[in-house]
């Protein structure tokens, strides 16, 4: 199959201005010049310019087009490629592709281009997760995280750590294969210390997960508290828009809201609940099944932000929530006092939460005075304040996992060194990790992976 001329519609299905169909594989010339004339400038031989002609097929003018041709090695993919624009009408779209499949051009699968440009070294593997996350970013912060991953800085990083552990396994090499004649460039402590080195730089990068995993996936969030204290204000704030519906009336949301919202560097999976009572308190059913969704969202949530009603004193059963949900290790808790616009000065013990939560935010949902401090207190907690997604930064779990397994293997390698163990003990050990290291960036990778991988691209890309 990747020996194949493939081709493909690489925009969205519709009606549109254009549309563009990609071809690319060894035959891409012989595939162009049988479904495109022109009567000025031949793109084949003139690559990378935009030449104007007409797609026919048996002798069928099928529509007015223009053509670019990209040589082997130029191209996205790295093999002879093209890209052919014309109208972006649905029936016509299919006609013109139609006509590049009859010139010997075969239908492409999901994520074939980018398989290719991987394949041909063109990309790194995390450089191609980077234009699928592109692709489907909907949030800003998706698309800079998702812009600064194709830009190669996570390649560059691993690449320097792959020479650095490189250089150190070709001292280990020197001194096991010639024990009697010194030439290993680095002492013992020396060899110790770059592993240890080493091993602090894939720390390093292994800590940015949490920051790149709440960009990509998104954090599961919260927003939960007592009936008529601001929820739904919240969860309006937080989106930029009227989503859910605000009443003075209690219990006014029944059921969960979901929606997605780039907050604070962020992607919030978010969730607007019915507000919580205590066991019978509420007599209709279809409120009670709300609250019994809440409590599950919030046992759940990544992220929870309790919303408490800063006019007017704790009540016990949030007391009982607070205490619940400080016990959470696995879950980031924002307590935001509302209603700041009524009760500038809360109500209630904002130092006793201060010392329960992992931040207090005063504001007023209703008037968006205090939103940025919200904003601001994600962003320390989640380490996205003046973060530049140009730098080194991981988002899969595959990389994660890589990383962890490195960063093990490494400080084995180095506590055997320490303890005067073989040489060749430690070189497996060592070995393993650069093995390890390598499989980031696409080396060595199972073809099982890769093809997961691409098989979550549209096709066309």
């Amino acid at each position: 199959m990747l020996h194949d001329t493939i081709a493909a519609v690489s925009t969205p299905y519709g009606k549109g201005g254009i549309a563009v169909i990609r071809i690319s594989g060894e035959n891409t010339a012989a595939v162009l010049q049988g479904c495109f004339t022109t009567s000025g400038p031949n793109p084949v031989d003139n690559p990378r310019r935009a030449c104007f002609g007409t797609v026919m097929h048996n002798g069928e003018t099928i529509d007015s087009s223009i053509a670019v041709y990209f040589a082997p090695g130029s191209s996205f993919t790295g093999e002879s490629s093209a890209e052919i624009s014309c109208h972006g009408g649905t029936a016509v779209t299919a006609a013109v592709l139609e006509a590049v499949f009859r010139a010997g051009a075969q239908p492409a699968g999901p994520g074939e281009f980018t398989r290719r440009a991987f394949l041909n070294g063109k990309l790194s593997l995390t450089q191609a997760q980077a234009v699928g996350l592109l692709i489907d970013a909907d949030t800003d912060s998706r698309r800079r995280l998702a812009a600064g991953a194709l830009q190669g800085a996570l390649r560059e990083k691993t690449q320097g750590m792959r020479a650095k552990l490189t250089s150190l396994l070709a001292s280990l090499y020197a001194t096991i294969d010639y024990p009697e004649e010194d030439l290993a460039q680095q002492t013992t402590e020396d060899l110790s210390a770059g592993f240890s080195a080493v091993t602090g730089e894939l720390q390093t990068l292994l800590a940015t997960y949490r920051t790149g995993s709440a960009v990509a996936d998104g954090v599961s969030t919260v927003i939960c508290g007592a009936p008529n204290c601001g929820k739904s204000s919240l969860y309006n704030r937080i989106l930029g828009q009227e989503r859910a519906i605000v009443t003075d009336i209690a219990g006014t949301t029944r059921d969960t809201l979901w929606d997605t919202a780039d907050f604070g560097g962020i992607t919030l999976r978010l969730a607007d609940t019915a507000g919580l009572r205590e066991k019978g308190e509420t007599t209709d059913l279809v409120e009670e099944i709300g609250v019994e969704r809440s409590l599950k969202n919030m046992e759940e949530a990544e992220l929870i932000f309790l919303v408490l009603d800063g006019s007017r004193p704790l009540k016990n059963q949030e007391k009982h929530w607070i205490r619940q949900i400080s016990t959470r290790q696995d879950a980031v808790k924002i307590a935001v006092i509302n209603k700041a616009d009524l009760s500038p000065t809360p109500s209630l013990d904002v130092d006793s939460l201060r010392d329960v939560m992992d931040g207090v935010v005063i504001l007023s949902a209703k008037t968006g005075a205090g939103m940025e401090q919200l904003a601001a207190t994600v962003e320390t907690l989640y380490q996205t304040q003046d973060r530049s997604f140009a730098a080194p930064l991981i988002w899969d779990a595959r990389h994660k996992a890589t990383l962890e397994e490195a960063v093990f293997l490494l400080e084995e390698a180095a506590a055997a060194m320490d303890a005067g163990e073989p040489a060749d003990g430690v070189c497996t050990l060592a070995e393993e990790a650069l093995a390890n290291l390598s499989l980031l960036d696409g080396r060595g990778v199972s073809e099982e992976i890769v093809s997961e991988i691409f098989s979550r691209f549209c096709v066309g890309k």
